[in-house]
């Protein structure tokens, strides 16, 4: 098998499925892979802020004041034209395997996306975008809690990588013990970068593969240093760089300030002085310094409370941060390829200074299509913070960005009133209904200002405002001799931080787990409502001879089954809603009387036993839909919500809808709050008015092409409140399973806390058969943003931006 210039395509199994080539059957293009062991500083560094540092300061053994700086970082991209027979492989989910000749090692690439574009010019492209197998696989792992201990570097590493399939191999002499704590809410891929500053090591994660392909053993080496032994060619200007570039970080700190746990400082063992200087680096590099002046910095330890070790740590750093500090990124010739760890000598004497150094190679990026595009860097490192890889960030919120916009410049805010009932009046008693919005740009701030910033006012004849009438809040009713003379205006001193709702992660509950077969109630459940007396109420859809029927089951407060109930034609019953009516529990759903593709609207009770048939004088049939409709029902607000697959949404008075009008409150789309139904995977959906929840997310573990997300907003602004990601956003006790559905979306109250109600449909692996899926049940405390304080603007501006 040949191994340069080539990438085998594996599945999600890690089995190998095609093969990308330079030249070859399947060609790829643009690619560069790009590998570090440290961050370099490349960009001034500004000291007016807190520097802090790791989870632990206490050492036995040597410091190195880099150690803060050690990163392990290896992504990449490529390009591949579509229409080749192995183009179609390269999808987010699948691997990319290549072989380094430098470390003799295989590595595995999980494509976490892929973007396809196309010019007039040229057929389409695929860009796939990956990451280190290793760094994915710790990014869905939770490795479990410990209580602050003193560890050896085994030990630590051990529990950050027990349950991730990777073996570790150790080939390190380190002696340091520190403290360590883990919180049980921790991503492993986090946890391991810290480890790795903790310890001043370096990991170096490869894949043992057969000659078929086939991976036979995930390890991942610690060392104290990758390649330490190994001393390369001297790299020269003209003969084997093609480029350089040298940045200098200059504003060396000469004064440092530190604090420890609780804000202590080092007073008490310093002559009563928080600060210590060096008085011999601020003389080479600060002007001023006659004139008794530093360069200034704070940094912080937040688990070092005894001053003397908090001083002897600050005297440490301070070494780090006295002089400027110089990172070099070079442009190599294809054959001159130093591995990463390795140190080299570089020279140029056309720069001024002259470059004569020498220094660890701590980033290196190669590219098989086009080698000349190799670039090795190396310098001193800088201390950063352990942060999450940039793969694994949200994307920006436009909604953020939009509010910061308005409260930076009030006058950008656009009021916009809107008529849903029309206004004209049929008789001086009637009402009609009146809504304000604020818009930033094209983005609907609403949700961001408290009720007190949407201002009503009411002008005479006379064009004057009349100051008897004060009414506030984005949703009013109007009497008939007023519609014409109001005027909605938002006042930006009400913008708040937060919007109206959003999701308490911090206090998420783990109800239980039980499986798809309990009491013969087999099949995945669905959606999940709880009863007033603490049961549920789920719902499965059976298929077992087309006629898509749906099964009710009644669960006790520990989910077992105690009895069910099959509606048949009742399709998939991914979303229903229970109205509580005495002691009867009425179910609002949609039946299809024909199974043929049209559906109505129907409520009927629950009965223990029962096989209802759509014509059971029980069923009661409302009205024909329009379409396929997941229907909601609010019990708080005698609401119904019918969402139909286009992704249109419509709000009804229950009792208009029993009484056989279909007149609609509120009408949305859900599509314009992000979720797209092309790629992603639509579960279900919850009325708690004036908010609306909804969630998508398939089957597999993380990933950005059909994340685990819900969504909120306010049905009457129309702004919306939140978008979490529940890989990303929170952290769900025991939900490390490789397959995890998201299907129940729902909110239930206890006493005046509302709760999201969430369940998941989970495999431990995607390749386990659905006889062995569970269902995990969560709920997360909702909270509501506490209402402003009334702000006194004195006299009212007639300037401001008024919406008729």
């Amino acid at each position: 098998m040949a191994l340069n210039n080539q990438y085998l395509i594996l599945d999600p199994n890690l089995k190998r499925i095609g093969t990308l080539t330079v030249d070859g059957a399947t060609k790829f293009s643009n690619d560069s892979v790009k590998m570090q062991l440290a961050d370099s500083d490349t960009t001034s560094t500004s000291y007016d802020d807190d520097v802090n540092v790791g989870t632990n300061d206490t050492f036995d053994g040597t410091v190195n004041l880099n150690a803060q700086s050690k990163k392990f970082d290896h992504q990449g991209q490529l390009d591949v034209l579509q229409g080749q027979p192995d183009s179609d492989k390269v999808v987010a989910g699948n691997n990319l395997a290549y072989y380094d000749e430098l470390s003799g090692h295989w590595y595995v690439m999980r494509i976490y996306s892929v973007e396809e574009n196309n010019t007039a010019a040229v057929k389409h492209v695929t860009t796939a975008n990956f990451t280190n197998l290793c760094l994915y696989s710790l990014a869905h792992h939770y490795p479990v809690a410990t209580t602050a201990s003193a560890s050896t570097i085994q030990t630590a590493f051990n529990q950050c990588f027990n349950a991730t399939g990777w073996t570790l191999d150790y080939q390190t002499t380190n002696t340091t013990i520190p403290s360590i704590t883990i919180d049980g809410k921790t991503k492993a891929s986090t946890l391991v970068q810290t480890l790795i500053q903790t310890y001043d090591c370096e990991i170096d994660p490869y894949v043992e593969i057969d000659s078929q392909g086939n991976i036979t053993k995930k390890v991942c080496v610690v060392t104290d240093q990758l390649n330490n032994d190994v001393v390369y060619n001297e790299a020269v200007f003209g003969k084997n760089m093609t480029s350089i570039k040298r940045t200098t970080v200059s504003t060396p700190v000469t004064k440092l300030i530190p604090y420890g746990a609780n804000g202590s400082t080092i007073a008490s063992v310093n002559d009563g002085k928080p600060y210590i200087v060096d008085d011999a680096a601020n003389q080479q590099y600060n002007p001023d310094w006659q004139a008794g002046l530093y360069y200034e910095a704070v940094v912080t330890a937040n688990q070092i409370s005894n001053s003397a070790g908090l001083k002897a740590w600050a005297q440490d750093m301070l070494k780090l941060y006295n002089h400027p500090r110089t990172y070099y990124e070079v442009a190599v010739t294809p054959n001159f390829n130093p591995p990463l760890g390795a140190t080299i000598r570089f020279k140029d004497e056309s720069m001024e200074p002259v470059l004569d150094a020498s220094g660890r190679v701590i980033q290196r990026t190669i590219s098989f299509a086009n080698p000349y595009g190799n670039t090795v860097g190396f310098g001193e490192y800088t201390t950063v913070q352990v942060a999450t890889p940039a793969w694994m960030e949200q994307y920006q919120n436009a909604l953020s960005k939009a509010v910061e916009e308005a409260k930076a410049d009030a006058s950008s805010i656009k009021p916009v009133a809107l008529t849903p009932d029309g206004n004209n009046f049929t008789d001086t008693t009637q009402t009609k209904r009146l809504i304000l919005q604020a818009w930033e740009g094209s983005t609907n701030i609403s949700s961001y200002i408290d009720s007190k910033g949407f201002i009503w006012r009411r002008y005479n004849t006379d064009g004057t405002v009349d100051t008897s009438y004060q009414q506030t809040g984005y949703l009013i009713n109007a009497a008939s001799n007023a519609v014409g003379t109001l005027h909605g205006t938002i006042e930006a001193d009400y913008i708040q931080d937060d919007p109206e709702i959003k999701l308490d992660t911090t206090n998420i509950s783990y109800l239980g787990v039980y499986g798809p077969d309990d009491n013969g109630a087999h099949s995945a459940t669905q959606y999940m409502t709880r009863l007033s007396n603490g049961q549920y109420l789920t719902s499965r859809a059976r298929d077992d001879s087309g006629s898509s029927d749906t099964m009710f089951a009644l669960q006790d407060s520990k989910f077992a089954v105690q009895s069910v109930m099959l509606q048949i034609h009742g399709q998939h019953g991914g979303t229903f809603g229970v109205q509580e009516v005495n002691d009867t529990v009425y179910i609002w759903s949609i039946v299809s009387l024909k199974n043929d593709g049209n559906y109505m609207l129907v409520r009927f009770p629950y009965v223990a036993g029962l096989t209802l048939q759509p014509t059971d004088s029980r069923v009661q049939q409302i009205m024909t839909l329009k379409g396929y409709g997941r229907v909601n029902y609010d019990r708080q607000h005698d609401l119904v919500s019918i969402g139909y697959s286009d992704g249109s949404t419509d709000i009804i008075k229950a009792s208009d809808l029993l009484a056989g009008n279909y007149n609609v409150l509120y009408n949305f789309n859900i599509t314009d709050y992000g979720i797209d139904f092309n790629q992603n995977t639509y579960q279900s959906e919850c009325l708690d008015f004036p908010y609306f929840y909804f969630a998508a997310g398939g089957g597999e573990a993380e990933t950005t092409d059909d994340p685990h997300k819900v969504w909120a907003l306010n049905v009457v602004h129309k702004g919306a409140e939140f978008e979490a990601y529940f890989d990303n956003d929170m952290v769900l006790p025991n939900l490390t399973d490789e397959s995890r559905e998201v299907e129940t979306c729902n909110v239930f109250y206890q006493g005046t806390q509302a709760y999201l109600l969430v369940t998941f449909n989970t495999r431990v692996l995607e390749i386990d058969p659905y006889s062995a899926e569970k269902e995990k049940v969560y709920t997360i405390p909702i909270t509501k943003r506490s209402a402003a304080s009334v702000i006194d603007k004195g006299t009212i501006n007639e300037n401001d931006s008024t919406a008729d």
